[in-house]
């Protein structure tokens, strides 16, 4: 019985100093690519699948502009996607226009605090929220009324924990406890939890509120059978990890495909440089050898006139020797 306890206690202290995902984050945005709607900024403890907004100070207040979604950590950097904010959307209020830029602050986990617990009866629900005494657990009667006969799936879980403030959802499945981020329904945590004793469940899920609409999902699974509520949770999980296997692909792709699309940009700047390169040399050549031309040229001219002077000379030489040999000749038929 002890040794039981002291597990127990073990296994909460655990659980309490391993959720890093409960204490709120403020980070500065270090880059912002508004085209592919990318920003980067440290990334701390943050893990992919987790959801912020982005607040960015004006003159005399602070608005909140967008909404983001960390896809990727890598060397202490979290990139994320970010869009429009309109997680709380009123169709009265002016949408703002503005797009996150460097320098403006994202808050991470600031509802994280309050979660809802889908839990398959009275009895896990209260262990669970036992062992998690720094969470505020809304009542399931909230959520139950705020489905109102919907089945709780991804999209009308979001709107409900929009609703009532809060930030994560615990899911408990076959055997595991899940965590999820409430706005992007990414796993934050998945722990260890025995349900090999459950019996009975209610539908879909426990709460206290009877005579609602309980949707297609109590009509289903009117017999109140334990395997009816983990199949049906089972499946929500695994298609949405379906779905973020396929979203991870996509960023894998889309990484990639910039990449790709960098390299070649940057394969195309190489040799547009060294092409750049190759002409000024051949610039450079083409002067030299167009001066070697022009020296060669004026030293042939040169040497032609020396050669033509030469000629003129040896030409003069000759017609001044002849005269004297003439005159000489006629100087000795006088005598």
């Amino acid at each position: 019985m002890i040794s039981r306890l002291f597990g127990l206690f073990f296994l909460s202290f655990s659980y309490l100093f391993s959720a890093s995902w409960q204490e709120p984050l403020k980070v500065s945005i270090d880059f912002v690519d508004v085209p592919k709607k990318i920003v980067r900024f440290p990334a701390y403890d943050l893990q992919v699948g987790e959801f912020g907004f982005v607040v960015t100070k004006l003159s005399d207040y602070e608005i909140v502009t967008s909404e983001v979604l960390v896809v990727a950590v890598e060397n202490g950097v979290a990139t994320a996607r970010f869009k429009t904010f309109d997680s709380m959307k009123q169709r009265h209020l002016p949408t703002p226009r503005m797009v996150a830029k460097k320098g403006d602050l994202i808050y991470f986990r600031q509802f994280n605090n309050q979660a809802f617990l889908i839990a398959p009866n009275d009895e896990i629900y209260e262990q669970i929220k036992a062992e998690n005494p720094d969470t505020n657990f809304i009542s399931p009667d909230l959520l139950v009324i705020h489905l109102n006969g919907f089945d709780p799936k991804a999209a009308s879980l979001k709107k409900a924990c929009n609703a009532y403030s809060v930030g994560v959802l615990y899911i408990v499945t076959t055997n595991t406890l899940n965590i999820l981020d409430c706005q992007s329904f990414e796993f934050l945590e998945k722990r260890p939890f025995d349900t090999s004793r459950v019996g009975k469940t209610a539908v879909p899920f426990f709460s206290r509120v009877e005579g609602v609409d309980v949707g297609t999902l109590g009509k289903l699974f009117s017999g109140s059978q334990a395997k009816h509520y983990f199949v049906y949770y089972d499946m929500l999980l695994k298609k949405e990890k379906r779905k973020e296997t396929r979203m991870g692909y996509k960023e894998i792709k889309i990484d990639s495909q910039e990449k790709k699309r960098e390299d070649n940009q940057g394969a195309l700047k190489i040799q547009e440089k060294a092409t750049s390169k190759e002409q000024t040399l051949q610039k450079k050549e083409d002067k030299h050898l167009l001066r070697e031309e022009k020296r060669k040229a004026k030293a042939e001219k040169r040497a032609k006139e020396l050669e033509e002077r030469e000629k003129e000379q040896e030409e003069q030489d000759e017609r001044e020797l002849e005269e004297r040999r003439k005159a000489l000749e006629a100087s000795k038929r006088q005598q």
